[in-house]
């Protein structure tokens, strides 16, 4: 019982700190929005105490709060927004570009951008309900629906057509 309190106090207390900036230290697997197990375990002895949680929280914390008035303004929330997720974008087109550069020159040429041809042209044909060739308003809607209806809301705040979503709308 009370192993399962403290994991469980160390799975909320990692996930209270996700609002604001990684520590300098690196980033977890999962990005910048948890930390990785090393940025925890700040002594290194394999193993993760409620103090040394308490002292990365404070430190995001901290790093967060450029005025170092105790409080997070919703400019300084902002900016830590903005830092992780061009954390994230680095990390994302670093793996993209290790993932897709298939001559190695650091680049992405057109031609290794469209290895999802096969993926892209499977959900045309799938959108394509009349198979006329092209979707329709009504076809792209029927298949938006559908989506949604597959992922239940597990992605929300982004519409099907890259545009961020209206709080209550589809």
């Amino acid at each position: 019982m009370k192993r399962a309190l403290f994991i469980s106090g160390i799975v909320a207390a990692a996930l209270s700190v996700t609002a604001v900036s990684v520590a300098a230290k690196g980033m977890g697997r999962n990005g910048p929005m948890m930390p990785s197990f090393q940025e925890l375990d700040a002594d290194q002895d394999g193993k993760i105490t409620p103090a040394e949680i308490e002292a990365f929280s404070k430190l995001r914390f901290e790093t967060a709060d450029t005025n170092s008035d105790g409080f997070l303004s919703a400019d300084e929330l902002e900016a830590q927004t903005l830092k992780r997720m061009q954390e994230r974008a680095k990390m994302r087109s670093a793996k993209m570009l290790e993932k897709k550069d298939a001559n190695g020159d650091g680049k992405l040429s057109l031609e290794e951008m469209k290895h999802n041809g096969k993926r892209q042209a499977k959900m045309f044909e799938h959108m394509d309900a009349d198979n006329d060739g092209a979707i329709s308003a009504q076809e792209y809607q029927a298949a938006k629906a559908n989506m949604k209806q597959r992922h239940k809301g597990k992605h929300k705040g982004m519409k099907m057509d890259g545009a961020p979503e209206a709080s209550g709308q589809n």
